[in-house]
């Protein structure tokens, strides 16, 4: 398709979401950058950096399907944002051996998985909310990947890192999940820093690699009880993750949103 056509295609498409609010429709399905269509959901962008594909506006019910969305093989920056997705099988939304994912605004409940991160690098997911998944997010061997505001709810396993390296979760909530973080598999370079576990059976795990501060913020741990004699909001008394770490410096009270 000629460029003056997509952009027409683009643009009546997007207007159609704005007005008529989120867009139903079924799963979308991304396997390699020429996917990035009108058909497969793109409502705007190039594709290039400071202009990416953009997804956004859809209610997608996956109705047993694989995936809701699906991202794999891919380099061209894209953003997936405000889109609700439910009823996956195996991931809500899925990022696959691919590159410049940016996922915003996301809303992904009784799938799976909520969000899936394999095999990939270069990937951002904020202001995201999980709920009523066996595992909300899985970053599995991968890199540079950073979450932030997201807010993860009733899950069996609430964020979950393995085999990865130099990742972020910041930010965020992690409510009535059997376990709020784990980091297992030889990950290292996984900071986890003020975030609220509110109400978690086991609160996080780790095999090591994660540091659970940024050297000046911790987390609030929910029923962690220790002094603060200066009332800086920094606990006096360091939490215990595990055998070999600990948070330094944790909260007080749970970081504003």
């Amino acid at each position: 398709m000629r460029k003056p056509a997509l952009l027409v295609v683009v643009l009546l498409l997007a207007a159609t979401v704005a007005s008529a609010g989120p867009l139903r429709r079924g799963p979308i399905l991304i396997t390699s950058d020429q996917d990035f269509t009108p058909e497969n959901g793109v409502v705007g962008g190039w594709g290039i950096f400071g202009d990416p594909y953009v997804i956004s506006g859809f209610q997608i019910d996956a109705g047993g399907e694989d995936y809701g969305i699906l991202i794999s093989g891919t380099m061209r920056p894209v953003v997936v944002r405000d889109v609700e997705v439910l009823g996956a099988r195996v991931a809500g939304i899925k990022v696959q051996s691919a590159k410049h994912v940016t996922i915003e605004g996301v809303w992904v409940r009784g799938s799976g998985v909520g969000i899936s991160v394999f095999l990939s690098t270069k990937v951002t997911v904020s202001r995201a909310r999980v709920e009523e998944c066996p595992d909300g997010v899985k970053i599995f061997f991968s890199s540079a990947v950073d979450l932030y505001n997201l807010q993860v709810s009733r899950c069996r396993t609430g964020v979950w890192f393995a085999a990865t390296a130099g990742s972020l979760l910041a930010g965020s909530t992690l409510d009535r999940c059997d376990t709020g973080v784990l980091v297992e598999l030889r990950s290292e370079g996984i900071v986890v820093a003020q975030n609220a576990f509110l109400s978690c059976r086991v609160p996080a795990r780790s095999e090591g690699g994660a540091a659970w501060d940024d050297g000046r913020h911790g987390n609030y741990w929910e029923g962690f009880v220790a002094p603060d004699n200066d009332g800086d909001g920094i606990l006096d008394k360091p939490y215990a993750v595990g055998p070999t770490e600990v948070d330094r410096f944790p909260l007080a009270s749970p970081p504003a949103p």
